[in-house]
């Protein structure tokens, strides 16, 4: 038998329980666990939260449901369980119920309110780097159980790691953008964490606007934003090659790179921050560039600004990189085609939904 608790003011005791055992001793831990409470807090009034549990024993799982739906949406978030398909079987049964009840035609899961927090499942098998920050992780049975609960993948996605074998390689490909750097009409703003402070009203407003249109994508506040993307999180990104590209005629934000060092060879604890300046150096070799979050505004697109945000990074990889993880890509993105046809080691990710 399964509980229910209506979210009210606070999560119910043991909520952070079960993903302690499941990942005890694991290279990876799901990203935000620890800001659970605050973004339930903060998306109560747009969200009615239900937690469905066996007083966490076995399973965790979230129902969230938009007040205000523009579609016919419910979702499902923090998600962690055991390996046991027939408690899953009703605890999904209790939230399709509940979601039809509510007018809602189907469930689409994992995904944390939004993707601008933590959504999908990792697929298959551990990769190389083990997990790199923010990227979402989860015990490899968790696809299986979906599947046999009837969720079926919706959307998918690639992280794609290139070594550095085949770095020279793409420089040969990338020697017209490279070129283009030199006359460019944008002005070149690095990104660090003083001018992350002094910009961050346009830097959301830019990340607004590039991902608006993301399937699944909600408008989030600033509060919102501020929990992910602030001042401590700029002092993370790799200074060299995370860029804003300002388009020097109408002094507008057109494109953003935010690229960071793969510090998860230190085996910080996971509610550290990670800062360029104090880990960076500690970093032992091959030290591997994170391509995070890259994005050209919709009214500067069609330019190969995507192109040149590479190029951008790529002036300085040498002297501070060995090899680099494309991450969280769209299977459909045409970003993908910056590495197709040279050796990639491939992670995959799918983001899961089924009619109610």
């Amino acid at each position: 038998m399964l509980n229910r608790w209506q979210y009210a003011a606070q999560l119910p005791n043991g909520f952070f329980e079960l993903p302690r055992q499941l990942y005890a001793g694991q290279p990876y831990y799901p990203e935000a666990e620890h800001q659970a409470e605050q973004l339930c807090r903060q998306m109560a009034a747009t969200h009615d939260i239900v937690v469905y549990s066996d007083d966490f024993r076995t399973v965790r799982l979230v129902g969230i449901f938009p007040k205000d739906a523009t579609d016919d949406t419910a979702y499902f978030g923090f998600w962690e369980t055991k390996d046991e398909v027939e408690i899953n079987k009703l605890a999904f049964d209790m939230l399709r119920q509940e979601a039809a009840a509510r007018g809602f035609s189907r469930v689409r899961g994992p995904l944390h309110f939004s993707t601008y927090f933590r959504y999908r499942l990792r697929l298959g098998a551990v990769p190389s780097w083990g997990q790199f920050d923010r990227e979402p992780v989860n015990p490899p049975y968790y696809p299986r159980l979906l599947a046999e609960v009837g969720f079926r993948p919706a959307l998918t996605f690639e992280s794609r790691r290139l070594r550095a074998a085949a770095v020279p390689a793409v420089y040969r490909q990338q020697a017209a953008a490279l070129a283009q750097l030199a006359d460019s009409p944008f002005e070149f703003i690095p990104l660090n964490a003083s001018v992350w402070q002094s910009l961050r009203d346009e830097i959301f407003g830019l990340i607004q606007q590039v991902f608006g249109q993301n399937p699944a994508y909600r408008a989030v506040s600033r509060a919102q934003f501020d929990l992910l993307y602030n001042a401590e999180y700029a002092a993370g990104l790799c200074p060299h090659s995370s860029v804003l590209f300002r388009h020097r005629a109408s002094g507008r934000l057109a494109a953003l790179s935010l690229c960071q060092p793969n510090y998860q060879p230190l085996n910080l604890p996971f509610i550290t921050v990670p800062n360029f300046a104090q880990h960076y150096p500690q970093l032992p070799a091959p030290r591997t560039l994170l391509a995070k979050t890259v994005g050209v505004h919709p009214d500067f697109r069609g330019q190969g600004l995507q192109a040149q945000l590479a190029a951008y990074a790529m002036r300085s990889f040498l002297a501070h990189y060995d090899d680099v993880i494309f991450c969280l890509m769209r299977a459909d993105n045409l970003s993908l085609r910056f590495t197709d046809g040279l050796p990639v080691e491939t992670a995959h990710y799918a983001l899961f939904e089924q009619d109610v």
